[in-house]
């Protein structure tokens, strides 16, 4: 069900639980370019009219049509200046939809700055209340941007999904549950042969499973498959962190959480710790922990239901 609300927006809030996760997203854009003291905004053409601009922040998926761009993602407000200037260097007309796959202010930071340039945000309804939420105790100059074109419903369980017509290009935007947190989205553009996975997919570290924001590590595995089993071969995948891979990539970060989700199975009488300890890593070297983010006891955590699936 696709609902239309006419609202101002959200981007960098004051409230508690707005900072914490803000403080996250750092500490994952950090991570996700260690290389580089101070990052700076990459273009990369993915396919087709379809780009990645890595920064400071998740990845922004860029789709460019004759007469206009959309935006995947927009990583936070003091970052939007060299955002935007990465975009010119791919189209320089204007952007007429912002897409949020998930809440998280690495994500959706520049949603207030934004929405006056944008003809619409869209985003799924449990991100407009996730958001809505952490505006509450804000001052009035800090409000904003929150999505005004819903997918779905508030409601953790229920699968929607939503097309947007982009000339000769559809983005079909869905939702499947709660993974990461639970208004996460995956944009599948089809005829590019390219999938936007926002943080249902993290690269070259340890995923982090959001189970304060009604994440489910349980959920994510089951996603991810269920995303594997449809896409074409050579589908080109942008994660939320992380450079774009291909779907052998993708089918081997599934493994990854398969064999997470068969060790705590398979030793339900031991603590996210010593799951941690006994896990065998050997095969999974590329797989980083965050220092003061997520370490393997916190990601076993969140997949045993037991912590928050983070460094508190």
């Amino acid at each position: 069900m696709l609902s239309l609300i006419l609202a101002a927006s959200i981007a960098v809030q004051d409230s508690p639980a707005r900072q914490a996760v803000e403080a996250q997203g750092r500490t994952l854009a950090a991570a996700a370019t260690q290389d580089s003291p101070a990052p700076t905004h990459r273009v990369q053409q993915v396919r087709d009219n379809v780009y990645v601009v890595y920064g400071p922040g998740g990845n922004v998926g860029v789709i460019a049509h004759d007469d206009y761009v959309v935006l995947i993602d927009c990583q936070y407000e003091n970052g939007l200046p060299g955002l935007l200037a990465a975009v010119k260097t791919i189209s320089n007309k204007p952007i007429k939809y912002l897409i949020n796959t998930h809440h998280h202010g690495d994500h959706t930071g520049a949603n207030r700055a934004l929405s006056g340039q944008v003809q619409g945000i869209i985003g799924h309804a449990n991100l407009r209340a996730r958001l809505t939420k952490d505006q509450a105790g804000s001052a009035p100059e800090k409000k904003g941007g929150l999505p005004d074109i819903l997918i779905g419903e508030e409601d953790r369980v229920k699968t929607d999904t939503l097309t947007l017509a982009i000339g000769g290009l559809d983005a079909q935007m869905t939702y499947w549950g709660p993974a990461h947190t639970d208004n996460d989205i995956v944009v599948g553009m089809p005829k590019a042969r390219a999938i936007h996975m926002g943080d249902l997919l993290f690269l070259g570290m340890l995923p982090y499973i959001d189970t304060e924001a009604g994440g489910s590590f349980n959920g994510l595995v089951q996603i991810v498959g269920h995303v594997i089993g449809f896409l074409p071969e050579d589908t080109l995948v942008i994660p939320g962190h992380g450079t774009v891979c291909d779907k052998k990539e993708l089918a081997r970060h599934h493994e990854f959480l398969l064999a997470i989700q068969q060790h705590v199975r398979s030793n339900p009488e031991m603590s996210p710790k010593e799951l941690a300890e006994a896990f065998n890593k050997a095969p999974w070297e590329d797989k980083k922990p965050t220092p003061g983010f997520v370490t393997w006891e916190t990601l076993f955590q969140a997949a045993s239901g037991k912590g928050p699936g983070r460094v508190k």
